[in-house]
């Protein structure tokens, strides 16, 4: 099963901003296992306009800085010119009046002025002056912990664990947490802007499930990922449940609807979502729609990240879709029994008075083929025998 093979990863609570034009890898491995999310600039000129975006400084926990980085992503060569002529701008961000975010130094510690570190700013809370690269990773991690964990933004987080792992870009972040700040205020319920923000987030769940196996290259929007898990739940419920698809289906076509008002409307009446919810005859609505959405990407967190399990799913999908007779055949499940017919996916069994079944047997499908009988095969388009695993 999906779950089974593909399991979560840890979910990161915390948000740090690295700048750093070669952050270390072992460092990075480090953070992730540590639970924080780490976006990325590897110059100081981009690093000061990330963090002088409003969105950005909500969702960001803490800060990295690198001693000696590219001034501009432009720049061939790294210099301490960067952190000496623009360090200061970061941590005035840091700083502001309606935010603090924690800063810290990262360094080599050699190869330049040491006058640099001296010239480091000591803050109140601040723990080190700086922390060194080879032998002070554990002390940093520990620090970032220490410094953030009264963080509101890691009180939400680990109040709907798992839901921000999926945000691999800074601005899904931003509108991910934008809803959720929304859910937790009630007053909030009747903001019609949440549908298109939605429907915006919807969409990058495509690309993160194109990106991670569940979809080919060809699949580039919402209507088409309906389809395909449609296709992969019908022959496959293990991959797609079918309380997935009932949410992604019903979530598009709300989040659609709602995401233009009644006076764009060529059939009066039928786009009905944002004057309803406006007028409060829908107040439920808003709050269902973000739970269906948290629901979607809370499941799609158990697709794979490691590339040989992503090609992996994206294979046993293609050879579901093309060859259900070799997926089906000899395969390990739990059967359900709708109006009387007893199924997995779309191949259907004949209960044998010798062998009773109910939903907690598992059983091993066996000598598999297209369905011959007229009136089921339309539902069912496959047959199987079956023996009893236990």
């Amino acid at each position: 099963m999906m779950k089974n093979e593909m399991p979560m990863s840890q979910s990161r609570n915390i948000v740090v901003f690295w700048i750093d034009e070669a952050p270390r890898v072992d460092f990075s491995e480090r953070l992730s296992n540590a639970g924080m999310q780490v976006f990325y600039a590897d110059n100081y000129t981009d690093g000061v306009q990330w963090l002088s975006n409003p969105g950005n400084r909500a969702v960001c926990d803490a800060v990295i800085l690198d001693v000696n980085c590219k001034i501009r992503h432009s720049d061939e060569q790294e210099s301490t010119d960067s952190f000496r002529d623009y360090a200061y701008r970061v941590m005035n961000r840091c700083e502001g009046e309606d935010k603090h975010i924690p800063w810290f130094v990262f360094t080599t510690g050699s190869g330049y002025d040491e006058s640099l570190l001296s010239a480091i700013p000591m803050r109140e809370w601040t723990r080190r002056q700086y922390y060194l690269k080879d032998s002070d990773q554990q002390a940093l991690i520990s620090d970032i912990r220490e410094l953030t964990k009264h963080s509101d933004n890691v009180a939400m987080r680990e109040k709907y664990a798992g839901i921000f792992d999926l945000c691999e870009d800074s601005s899904v972040m931003v509108r991910l947490y934008d809803i959720i700040r929304k859910l937790e205020n009630p007053k909030s319920m009747t903001d019609t802007t949440v549908f298109n923000a939605i429907r915006k987030l919807l969409a990058y769940a495509v690309v993160y499930g194109g990106k991670h196996g569940l979809f080919p290259d060809d699949i580039e929007n919402v209507r088409a990922a309906q389809k395909r898990l449609d296709e992969i739940h019908e022959l496959a419920p293990d991959i797609v449940p079918s309380y997935i698809l009932t949410n992604f289906d019903s979530l598009s076509d709300t989040v659609n609807n709602g995401s233009h008002s009644k006076y764009e409307d060529s059939d009066e009446g039928t786009l009905s979502v944002d004057a309803d919810v406006l007028a409060g005859d829908a107040p439920y609505l808003t709050r269902t729609c973000i739970y269906q959405l948290l629901t979607v990407f809370y499941w799609l967190r158990h697709l794979p990240t490691k590339e040989g399990e992503i090609e992996a799913l994206r294979k046993r999908i293609d050879m579901i879709l093309n060859n259900p007779v070799e997926f089906y055949e000899n395969r390990e499940c739990f059967l359900q029994c709708d109006n009387g017919v007893w199924h997995y996916g779309r191949c259907a069994v004949r209960e044998h008075e010798r062998y009773p079944l109910s939903g907690q047997t598992l059983v091993r499908l066996k000598s598999v083929h297209p369905n011959r009988n007229f009136t089921a095969k339309k539902q069912y388009p496959f047959f199987a025998r079956y023996e009893i695993v236990h």
